[in-house]
């Protein structure tokens, strides 16, 4: 028996263009479901409507598809914190800011941090994929934390130090600039444990403004850091 006439060739057919993109999108849920290791290529297929051909022919094998995921995250979900970052990045070489403008802009960045992994889907699809990264990277790790993580995990620890008063490399600064972060990351690590405490409904627009202004206050303690007003 002719073994490659068992899996049909995307280009014997008329040309689908958007195959590439439903896989894709297949990749953002079934590698969010399983993994790298345990998503199959059947399960790609079949939830994109294309044949598994489709997948070495587009992207090399499954492990392709997997980077083409996460480029994408880079192209739609992160671009909602990427201008944050931006704007608080020009600000700084502007001349260092005053404590309490500098808490405003960490307020506004860990704010939007905040909508981006409770909206857009993030707690089924992508922000597993992210948060999985986190325990067990693969080589795919380094395109996450060089692309996103590292520019924010960084632009907090300035804006931490800049309110501490000491450097943002101080190792201090920088645990603490994570502890932060994951204040943010609970809502979607422990998201059963607060939808039972209070009843929420899965991070409704009205969630998720609650959830912001208690951020708020909850950063607001940081204004006794490193003695009085600066600038």
């Amino acid at each position: 028996m002719n073994n490659v006439s068992l899996v049909s060739d995307p280009r014997s057919k008329k040309e689908d263009p958007d195959a590439k993109q439903r896989l894709i999108q297949a990749g953002l849920e079934i590698f969010g479901l399983y993994n790298l290791e345990g998503a199959t290529t059947r399960q790609l297929a079949e939830r994109a409507g294309t044949n598994q051909a489709a997948i070495p022919y587009y992207f090399g094998g499954k492990e392709g598809l997997y980077l083409a995921v996460i480029q994408h995250l880079f192209s739609t979900h992160f671009n909602l914190i990427q201008p944050v970052v931006v704007e608080i990045r020009d600000r700084l070489a502007n001349g260092k800011p005053s404590k309490s403008e500098a808490l405003e802009l960490l307020k506004k960045l860990l704010s939007t941090m905040l909508k981006l992994v409770l909206t857009r889907g993030a707690s089924s699809t992508w922000a597993r994929i992210v948060m999985r990264e986190q325990m067990q990277p693969t080589p795919a790790f380094d395109a996450i934390y060089e692309g996103a993580i590292k520019r924010v995990h960084e632009t907090v620890s300035l804006l931490v130090g800049m309110i501490a008063g000491r450097s943002s490399t101080d190792p201090k600064v920088i645990l603490r600039a994570h502890m932060l972060v994951g204040q943010v990351l609970i809502f979607l690590a422990g998201r059963e444990t607060i939808r039972r405490r209070l009843g929420l409904n899965g991070y409704t627009d009205k969630e998720v403004r609650e959830i912001q202004e208690a951020l708020a206050e909850q950063l607001d303690l940081l204004r006794h850091e490193g003695g009085g007003e600066e600038g």
